[in-house]
């Protein structure tokens, strides 16, 4: 998985309604030594969503780009991958592994410590070395907070809070300022979210 990718996504809610039809991301993994490190660029159209993450940076017909680092390490001699942390500071990330279930195939799991139910859980298919899809069920985990958050009203533990397709295609490192640029066209982005000097996420509009 080591090298640049280049997706289109969609995201649905919890009765697989379009949330966001269409978005964009760039994802570079990158190993030194066991250390392992994802670099994700997501490029969000405008949507409620864009402007929750933009905290009123954009306007209803502007994008947003939000820029995550996780951090992880591997942990045995079989591919698995442990997360230490993400930048800007996620919920429960230090919990997440990423383990090898057979050639090609992976899952990434974010459990939640205290009610045992996963909050996240990604499969990953890699049906060849250039192409890989990838499905992620945001299930309910709590009561409160992220493993709460989109619930429906009457919603039990291990129901359906969001779901997510992403279609991957590797690219060069030459390739990534063109699609850096056309997926910040594409989505109208005109504002970047990211992690501060403290780590917390800071938005600040594109000149």
């Amino acid at each position: 998985m080591a090298g640049w990718w280049r997706a289109e996504s969609t995201y649905m809610d919890n009765a697989l309604n379009y949330k966001i039809r269409s978005y964009n991301s760039l994802i570079h993994v990158e190993f030194k030594g066991r250390d392992c490190i994802e670099t994700e660029y997501e490029f969000y159209s405008p949507s409620k969503l864009a402007m929750g993450t933009a905290r009123g940076q954009i306007t209803a017909d502007e994008g947003v780009e939000t820029v995550t680092v996780f951090t992880g390490e591997l942990i045995d001699d079989f591919g698995t991958v442990k997360l230490k942390g993400s930048l800007p500071a996620g919920p429960a990330e230090d919990n997440t592994t990423i383990q090898v279930l057979s050639p090609g195939t992976g899952v990434r799991v974010t459990p939640n410590p205290k009610s045992g139910t996963d909050t996240y859980r990604m499969y990953i298919f890699a049906p060849t070395p250039d192409k890989r899809y990838r499905s992620n069920f945001g299930l309910v985990s709590d009561t409160v907070g992220a493993g709460a958050a989109n619930a429906a009203p009457d919603a039990k533990l291990d129901d359906l809070r969001g779901f997510s397709l992403f279609r991957e295609d590797r690219i060069v490192a030459a390739e990534v300022d063109k699609w850096h640029d056309e997926f910040r066209v594409r989505n109208k982005v005109a504002a970047i979210a990211e992690a501060g000097p403290d780590g917390k996420p800071v938005v600040h509009r594109l000149k």
